[in-house]
């Protein structure tokens, strides 16, 4: 059956331009405090219906703080920015989160979820290159479309600096199978990247979406012409060619190790030994190394050498055959440079094929066709490199004739093109969901037919193209966003079920939404410390890894745009029993402690863990607590770990009461 694309199709939303809509009319024009709010309103009085009231101050910091930084407001930042008469927005507090590190540690998050992010081996989350990289670039507000760019084809853009290289790379770090790492890729660059499911088109042609079969190998291709190599983590240009030279050299070496050279193969034990010969006798250069241990296992190796020697004769191999030389002469070159790069991290770099041989069109498999055990199956014509013809057009010039190169730096300027219509769409859907609770576009990762429509599509496309007007700032989005009326409006209302229902389809009141993971255990930590304070505590993996089950962290095998937010039983049972809580909440009493009396330390810890002040009645439940509490020196914990100015009884209550706050709704969620 020919694939053929519709009408229909090409009329679909999410495949026609950007258009930038006129401001809708509305009655209630004073409400507004930016242009994006006349398109809620406008829909919002269609519906007979008016914005929820602007949400308290207090809570408002909290629900900032949170949604840009994944921490709390602390009560400095209260205590400046509460009365501000001047700045109605608090668009000064505003500024100052996002100018904040931890804007970007926390936005980081979100878009680590959309790559299958995982740390490299012996890498924590926290020094993980790639990771610090994402973060580095949500600090710094680097253009979105850059951002683009570099993650598909950073190797191939020009660096700022002519003596440096960019290996930041997103479709190499992922943990692919060897298997299926093409068509992985392929699958993360058609969600995160275009919204669509181009894995789906694979077998066949796409059953929901004009994609065809041709349009997934075109994608394919581009892979195929480039590979995945350890690489070392490096700026310097010189020491990057360098090893790249020496690894192309060790991968031709293989090559002639596994193919004319492979009937000498028995000579291998040979060519180790005399490789760990070659390293033990450098050693000796080195003089903090114990030479008279290192003589030893030199003249120990010697005598395997002869032994290894003496067993080839009896085999009647020659080792000095030309063969036999070459092969153990390439296998210690081979060695040679694995030694000389052992010491440098090496990741998974994604780079064109070294050979030109192998940047290439990719040719399907053909459909129906048998083939024997141990044969290549048959395949079709190969398809020339190109996008994808619903969005790119039929006329297109094949990569294969425009470059040289597998085609990933035409690929990455094509996604990251101002006219391109879902790329800058896409992302501020996301920045709108992130931030509102829900997408414009429900379906965050999928703008084709088989997703959802948007609810608000003139609004969709006012802010892509303010997106693209201010040089793709995911910064200046960001704050654009928040400090709208639509955000800052109230969350909890005395309505009935169905117009919630109905507010919340328009965004006419905030959602509330419970803390994800990391701001639960970033809070704990930040709880633990003076402000100005740089300790940090790291938690336990074991805990981190319990916390990420309970709480819903995302699955790092999986390309996850919307977490779950479930509540649950376990959840409460950890927050009363994780010895690490324990830890936390007796070192926050620690630092409450420092206070002259229980009335001011519960006013402190309100202010700390929800925002607000005690009330009075809060504060009396909180004395009768501390008065009544009764130490149980079974679960007591260990005393190396009280601080000694707290008496032990005091840290002990305390602790408890602390433990209890942190039970509460009003902690774990933000309104």
């Amino acid at each position: 059956k020919r694939f053929v694309i519709y009408e229909s199709d090409r009329e679909h939303w999410a495949f026609g331009p950007v258009t930038r809509p006129s401001l809708p009319p509305v009655k209630n024009s004073s409400w507004s405090t930016n242009e994006l709010d006349h398109f809620i309103l406008a829909r919002l009085e269609a519906s007979e219906l008016q914005p929820a009231p602007r949400a308290d101050r207090r809570m408002l910091m909290r629900r900032l703080a949170f949604d840009l930084t994944g921490l709390p407001p602390s009560p400095e930042d209260l205590a400046k920015h509460l009365n501000a008469t001047d700045d109605p927005t608090l668009s000064r507090y505003v500024d100052a989160l996002i100018a904040s590190p931890q804007f970007g540690e926390h936005w980081a998050r979100h878009w680590l979820d959309q790559v299958r992010f995982r740390p490299f081996p012996k890498r924590s989350v926290d020094n993980d290159p790639y990771r610090q990289w994402v973060v580095d670039a949500f600090n710094s507000d680097m253009p979105y479309n850059r951002f683009v760019k570099m993650q598909i084809a950073g190797d191939l853009l020009p660096a700022p600096k002519e003596d440096e290289v960019h290996l930041d790379g997103m479709v190499a770090v992922r943990p692919w199978s060897l298997k299926s790492r093409h068509e992985e890729q392929i699958d993360l660059l058609g969600r995160t990247f275009m919204g669509l499911s181009l894995f789906c088109a694979q077998c066949h042609d796409h059953k929901l979406e004009p994609l065809s079969r041709e349009d997934f190998f075109a994608i394919k291709g581009i892979f195929e012409s480039s590979q995945v190599v350890d690489a070392p983590y490096i700026r310097d240009r010189s020491q990057f060619d360098a090893y790249m030279a020496g690894l192309e050299r060790t991968q031709k070496n293989e090559a002639r190790l596994k193919g004319d050279l492979k009937p000498f193969q028995t000579v291998t034990k040979l060519a180790d030994l005399r490789s760990r010969l070659e390293a033990e006798r450098e050693k000796l250069n080195d003089p903090k190394q114990q030479k008279e241990k290192i003589e030893k296992t030199i003249a120990s190796l010697l005598a395997e050498e002869k032994k290894a020697m003496e067993d080839l004769k009896k085999k009647k191999i020659d080792v000095d055959a030309p063969g036999a030389v070459e092969y153990m002469r390439l296998k210690q070159e081979n060695d040679a440079f694995a030694r000389k790069w052992a010491s440098e991290f090496l990741f998974d770099a994604f780079v064109d094929q070294a050979d030109p041989a192998m940047i290439t069109d990719a040719a399907p498999p053909k459909l129906g066709a048998d083939a024997e055990s141990g044969d290549d199956a048959p395949k079709d014509p190969p398809v020339a490199r190109r996008f994808p013809t619903i969005l790119a057009g039929e006329n297109q010039t094949p990569l294969g004739q425009r470059t040289k190169q597998s085609g990933r730096l035409e690929l990455a300027d094509w996604l990251a093109d101002a006219k391109h219509p879902i790329t800058a769409r896409l992302m501020v859907n996301r920045i709108w969901y992130h931030l509102m609770g829900e997408g414009i576009v429900p379906s965050l990762s999928n703008f084709g037919r088989s997703g959802q429509v948007p609810s608000h599509p003139e609004l969709l496309d006012y802010l892509a193209d303010e997106f693209v007007k201010h040089d793709w700032s995911m910064k200046q989005m960001v704050r654009r966003i928040v400090l709208s009326s639509t955000y800052q409006q109230a969350s909890h209302l005395d309505i009935p079920r169905d117009e919630q229902d109905r507010r919340l389809a328009l965004f006419g009141v905030a959602r509330s939404r419970r803390l994800e993971v990391e701001s639960v255990v970033r809070t704990l930590n930040w709880l633990e410390y003076e402000p100005g304070d740089k300790s940090s505590r790291p938690p336990p993996i074991d805990m981190v890894n319990e916390m990420r089950s309970l709480f819903d962290g995302a699955n790092s095998s999986l390309i996850v745009p919307r977490r779950t937010a479930s509540v649950s039983q376990l959840q409460a049972l950890f927050l009363m029993n994780s010895p690490h809580v324990k830890a936390s909440t007796e070192r926050l009493a620690a630092r409450l402690y420092k206070l002259p009396d229980d009335t001011q330390r519960i006013r402190y810890a309100f202010l700390l863990l929800y925002g607000r002040e005690a009330n009075e009645a809060e504060i009396k439940d909180g004395l009768a607590f501390l008065a009544s509490w009764k130490a149980d020196a079974a679960n007591e914990s260990d005393n190396r770990r009280k601080p000694d100015a707290v008496p032990a009884d005091a840290l002990a209550k305390w602790q408890a009461y602390l433990q209890v706050l942190l039970l509460a709704n009003e902690f774990l969620f933000v309104d």
